[in-house]
């Protein structure tokens, strides 16, 4: 009789176990094709309003942009078609077996209870958030622990270094997501990729005082991926009495906190070599219309110039709001296309996202009341609207992280 009931109970475990793998397997082809669907979608759209800005402005800029987006709609389509026929083959994959421990679980219903946790770092935390909303983003049968609610702030996505390549702002694909699930508003300034964060502090400064302007009843919450996150710290350093009034706090997510040391790399020396002839009549001509080599760009980014500037200016940051970091680490077969070459070229020592080494995209610990949310798995480029990383998840751990503080309402 116990070997009939033993027999019995392994049987029903074997069903279980194709069951789940049937689910998964039904939720990565879902997954896979509507990225697909909406890879084709907003390609036609993009390229239709591209076409119609050339034919009222014939201009080369345009036609320009109109080869970038042919180019960048190319490999976002191709890449999803083949994720959805790997999908489709592939039903022997295991996928994330989601196996939480006792004290994860038990972290996660604190969470979900806003419950105090002894002993855990926010680090770990925020981790044990992102994995439960990852995997319910990829398996939707789950019923995760926690979920992601609504909030009063505004969400000011501010992106980073040549955001221009791209045809929206880093980590938009989130932000539309929590718009239409969760109600909450975002918009994005405009800033130059190519430019100082000197220069790009002044632009937030007006279009920001704009915008509460016209939505004075609203509060900020600064996202910021890349240099958006240095370039919005030169603005809180010179508005504190503004930050003080509409802006809750500061969340940067890749961004060369401590500077980019890739900027010391013998390369860039040798190319930035040119400014040896600043005193010829060809260098002064040039430079009169363009900033050759991106000069004051590089001066911002750089960890010479940017670790002293943060240790002189840490204490002129606005004190009553919140600081967040995220961090990111790849090797090079892991990396998007463009973050392979530049791990091929420009080569570090340090962990690094392909762009940042992961170490300084972190607070330094004389900045106390920052929280740094650790270094996770991820390239440079996980914010482009092409990335297949959930992103949604991301930011959604960050809203619940932030809730569970009491620092988002």
């Amino acid at each position: 009789m116990d070997l009939h009931l033993k027999l019995n109970k392994e049987f029903y475990k074997h069903i279980d176990r194709i069951t789940k793998r049937g689910e998964e397997y039904r939720s990565r082809i879902h997954k896979s094709k509507k990225h697909y669907e909406s890879a084709k979608r907003l390609s036609a759209t993009d390229l239709k309003e591209r076409f119609n800005i050339l034919k009222e402005s014939p201009t080369p800029s345009e036609a320009i942009a109109i080869i970038r987006n042919l180019i960048n709609s190319g490999f976002w389509i191709s890449r999803s078609g083949y994720k959805v026929i790997q999908s489709s083959l592939d039903f022997t994959h295991k996928g994330d077996e989601q196996e939480l421990s006792p004290k994860e679980i038990s972290i996660l219903k604190k969470v979900a209870n806003y419950e105090a946790i002894e002993d855990v770092s926010d680090d770990e935390i925020f981790r044990c958030i992102f994995n439960e909303l990852e995997y319910s983003h990829y398996f939707p049968e789950h019923k995760p622990y926690i979920r992601a609610s609504s909030i009063d702030e505004t969400i000011v996505l501010i992106p980073g270094v040549f955001n221009e390549i791209f045809s929206t702002p880093a980590f938009e694909r989130s932000a539309k997501h929590l718009e239409s699930t969760l109600n909450i508003k975002f918009f994005s300034p405009k800033v130059n990729g190519f430019k100082s964060s000197k220069h790009n502090a002044k632009l937030l400064e007006k279009q920001l005082s704009k915008y509460v302007r016209d939505n004075p009843e609203e509060k900020l919450w600064l996202v910021c991926f890349s240099k958006g996150g240095l370039d919005a710290l030169n603005f809180l350093v010179h508005n504190n009495e503004f930050s003080k009034k509409y802006i809750s706090g500061l969340s940067t997510i890749a961004s060369p906190i401590l500077g980019s040391d890739h900027l010391n790399h013998k390369l860039i020396k040798f190319l930035n070599g040119i400014h040896n002839f600043q005193d010829s009549k060809i260098y002064q001509a040039l430079s009169s219309r363009n900033d050759l080599m991106a000069k004051e760009f590089q001066r911002s980014v750089s960890s010479t110039f940017q670790r002293p500037w943060l240790r002189r200016n840490y204490r002129n940051l606005p004190d009553h709001m919140f600081y967040t970091a995220i961090g990111f680490e790849s090797t090079w077969y892991e990396s998007h296309f463009w973050m392979m070459l530049t791990k091929l070229f420009v080569r570090s020592r340090s962990k690094n996202d392909g762009i940042v080494d992961s170490e300084n995209s972190q607070f330094p610990y004389y900045f106390k009341s920052a929280i740094n949310l650790g270094i996770h798995k991820g390239h440079h480029l996980i914010g482009t609207r092409s990335s297949h990383y959930c992103q949604e998840a991301l930011i959604e751990s960050l809203i619940v992280f932030l809730k569970y503080k009491s620092l988002l309402k």
